[in-house]
């Protein structure tokens, strides 16, 4: 079965156990649901104990984590999953987004793609967050390019939020690439993606792969780490970089 098959399937075995109603399925967001049947159509694979805390997918006595927000929470599991088992990280990352905004009355206001694409190499932002387990040989990821509808509810604009909306769930439609990282290399196959000169800087390197200075920086200070580039030297007050 191909990738948008299991994803069709996986949408439809979470929404049929959310109209179950089962305890604590309305507290979960559909795209952290639906990505668990992607990975096991079985729902006795999810949400198991692993020594104090609870994995979203096991199989095979390897462990998946969907992780939707922050890498800060995944210290912690980290510290305890990676003692016996592998571990794969799945990161979805919005490709293509359809924003649907509502009403408090659930009427459609409006519809309209969004101009944002997120890229591959933002998850360096997470990685950074984790950076002392990227070396550990049992530490896997999966980088989930999706198409996404986003459900949104217009809200009163207050000091507190100043948006005029809150986001109240997303939907994959469509995983447009899946980019498995088992080693180091995987991350230079996604770097030789772009135009990247032989030496650059962390400027040339965000103008490159389109990320802000501050994600660059960051995604390079990773990379270094992970010995997939090297710096070598300095140009006025920039570092001169290369891959490795």
């Amino acid at each position: 079965m191909d990738d948008n098959k299991r994803l069709e399937e996986a949408l439809k075995l979470a929404l049929k156990d959310v109209e179950k109603d089962k305890i604590g399925l309305l507290q979960e967001h559909t795209l952290h649901r639906v990505l668990k049947f992607y990975l096991s159509n079985d729902d006795q694979n999810h949400e198991i104990k692993i020594g104090r805390m609870y994995a979203d997918v096991v199989l095979d006595n390897h462990i998946y984590e969907i992780q939707t927000k922050s890498f800060n929470v995944m210290r912690n599991k980290l510290e305890v999953f990676l003692k016996d088992n592998e571990v794969t990280i799945c990161y979805p990352m919005a490709l293509n987004k359809t924003i649907y905004l509502t009403n408090e009355f659930g009427e459609l206001v409006s519809a309209k793609k969004s101009p944002k694409h997120a890229i591959p190499l933002e998850v360096f932002w997470e990685l950074y967050k984790i950076k002392n387990y990227l070396l550990n040989p049992k530490l896997h990821f999966k980088i989930i390019m999706l198409d996404i509808d986003e459900l949104r509810i217009q809200k009163e604009k207050t000091w507190r939020s100043r948006k005029g909306f809150e986001r109240t769930n997303q939907i994959p439609r469509k995983i447009n690439h899946i980019y498995e990282i088992n080693n180091p290399n995987n991350f230079k196959d996604i770097l030789l993606e772009y135009n990247l000169q032989e030496v650059f800087t962390s400027k040339d390197f965000a103008r490159s792969t389109k990320l802000t200075i501050k994600k660059a920086t960051t995604a390079l200070n990773v990379l270094t780490y992970l010995n997939v580039v090297e710096r070598i030297g300095k140009e006025k007050n920039s570092y001169l970089y290369k891959i490795v």
